[in-house]
């Protein structure tokens, strides 16, 4: 392979030749690369010819804003920093101009060529239907996003915002403008006739929804660039957060379904790193816009525009929560758990609203059998989550406990449960002395599926736990701190009794316990406590109400011993 490129550079032609510069992995992304140079792997310069190379691989993408993002960032350490051709940028001013209803945009299109825009000129004004359109979806992204949401506006009073349509493989890319003169900071390019591109939901066909969407997405990046000038990680996110507004601003179109699919998803792996969050990271983005309302992302952006130095977006997040009496943790939780009841799983009581149109979660372990038993180390990855699906045996009898043991103060988990009456609830998980427990009382019978969502908040740093889901999980009384060397069963006191005493027992390692009360002929009358129980010092209480003075025997049965002792009933 080998290509001749131009590019602008500071306003002085550069050409680039490209040789077998392709990334090795064919689904390498932008990130991919970026974390490469984060890592030092590879030098600035490298990178950005990687990411040239990938958008010119000959397949649609999404968004080459963050190439413009990159080289923004990195303009000192990269020789060729503007991707666009000098050529094309002189010849914009030589199209033919259109400005938006609310004068705020002004379109440049060519009527012939290579990137002629779709002729079609319905109302017979001189002007194509299709950039008539392209400047109604402008105006409403402005007046939704700008004067309704609040965010930044990235158009100076007096001037008008530039957007250029040409024939490329993407829907479209943002990329800084340094004409000056007081006039926006960025402009915008569009795909001139979104022909072959995905399908989507627009009643007005998929042509007009992609050009719609691609609009507001790529006037958020206009708007992020005036925020915080594409610095700090808010580039990490920015994808994201653009997809996120297609849904906010035009949500009949549904065009991000097309990258809910893909591997690297939170329903196809949700044990990936959703950092950096990208176009099929959405539903990560929009979780807080429909859990916590229109304004949660504004006052969030907010805050990382008006801070020094640069906030982080999950800081930012986390901040905003606080600011709302939410959990971050919590939040997470939810957010995972939403992701869950999706697909198959959908109920109109929980989650997503377009839950249902999303894919089924793929989960990283999945139980037909309440086994009592724990799972041996399990990881999640660094902020991802560990999805476990639990299809109980319709004979399953007992009632449902989730035990979840690890170290780890990053990880936290929660339990979707779906009952057979068609309700759902979500119940995040309790510290029970030395595990993070769930156990509410529900009867298995009861109860058609379980979605176990572990997740871990550390963003660098993976994590590992035991996952224990059971029949039964009864508590008993702990009675100090001491920590005992040995299982014993001590003598019930009072003793003699009636009708109630207490039987005192150490436990060493979590294990099941069960202490069975017979007869003097071995007929078993009750078992007083069957569950697990953590090391320490414990007492159960017993109650033989129903039977009459005499002796009986209560046998202590645990994985490592069977004990027994005599005690006196006296009535």
């Amino acid at each position: 392979m080998y290509r001749v490129m131009k590019y602008l550079v500071f306003g002085a032609a550069f050409t680039l030749s490209l040789v077998n510069v392709q990334a090795q992995d064919k689904n390498i992304s932008v990130y991919d690369i970026i974390t490469e140079h984060k890592a030092g792997e590879i030098n600035a310069g490298q990178a950005y010819r990687q990411m040239l190379s990938l958008f010119n691989d000959g397949n649609i993408h999404k968004c080459a804003a963050p190439i413009h993002m990159f080289a923004h960032k990195h303009k000192h350490e990269i020789s060729v920093p503007v991707f666009s051709d000098p050529a094309e940028v002189k010849n914009r001013a030589a199209r033919a101009t259109y400005t938006s209803p609310s004068g705020k945009f002004e379109f440049t299109y060519q009527t012939t060529g290579a990137d002629a825009v779709p002729m079609a000129d319905l109302n017979t004004n001189g002007v194509p239907d299709y950039v008539e359109a392209a400047a109604e979806a402008a105006d409403s992204s402005y007046r939704h996003q700008v004067e309704r949401l609040g965010f930044a506006d990235p158009i100076p009073n007096g001037t008008t915002y530039k957007i250029a349509f040409e024939d490329i493989s993407f829907y479209g890319f943002t990329e800084p403008d340094n004409s000056g003169g007081g006039g926006p900071r960025t402009r915008i390019v569009v795909e001139n006739d979104f022909s072959g591109f995905p399908a989507n939901d627009d009643p007005d066909g998929d042509q007009l929804g992609a050009l719609k969407v691609t609009v507001a997405h790529e006037f958020k990046h206009a708007i992020q660039f005036v925020q915080n000038g594409w610095a700090g990680d808010s580039d990490a996110w920015a994808e994201m957060d653009a997809t996120l507004m297609e849904e906010v601003t035009y949500d009949v179109v549904n065009d991000y379904y097309n990258y809910l699919q893909g591997s690297g998803t939170v329903f196809s792996n949700p044990g990936d790193k959703v950092i950096p969050g990208s176009y099929e990271d959405i539903t990560w983005a929009l979780f807080f816009h429909e859990r916590f309302g229109a304004d949660f992302w504004p006052a969030v952006w907010a805050r990382i525009e008006n801070s020094v130095p640069d906030l982080p977006l999950l800081d930012a997040i986390d901040q905003e929560l606080q600011s709302l009496g939410q959990s971050y943790t919590f939040a997470l939780l939810e957010l995972y758990s939403w992701h869950f009841a999706s697909g198959v799983y959908s109920t109109p009581n929980f989650g997503f609203d377009e839950s249902s149109e999303y894919p089924s979660p793929n989960a990283q372990r999945t139980l037909t059998e309440i086994d009592d038993t724990f799972s041996g180390p399990l990881t999640v990855n660094a902020f991802s989550t560990y999805f476990t699906y639990v299809d109980p045996p319709e004979t399953q009898t007992g009632t449902v406990s989730v035990l979840v043991d690890t170290d780890d103060a990053d990880i936290s988990f929660a339990v979707v449960t779906f009952f057979d009456d068609n309700t759902i609830e979500f119940t995040i998980a309790e510290q029970d002395v030395d595990f993070l427990l769930v156990d509410e009382g529900w009867n298995w019978n009861e109860i058609n599926q379980l979605g176990i969502v572990v997740v871990n908040k550390n963003t660098s740093t993976s994590g590992t736990f035991e996952l224990r889901v059971s029949d039964s999980f009864i508590n008993s009384t702990k009675v100090d701190d001491e920590i005992p060397n040995t299982i014993a069963l001590r003598q019930n006191y009072p003793n003699p009794f009636n009708p109630s005493t207490v039987i005192p027992l150490s436990i060493v390692g979590f294990q099941k316990v069960r202490i069975d009360i017979y007869d003097v002929t071995g007929r078993l009358l009750q078992t007083a406590f069957n569950g697990s129980l953590s090391t320490g010092n414990h007492e159960i209480s017993v109650n033989l109400q129903q039977y009459s003075s005499g002796v009986y025997i209560y046998q202590l049965t645990t994985d490592q011993a069977v004990l027994t002792k005599r005690m006196t009933l006296i009535k």
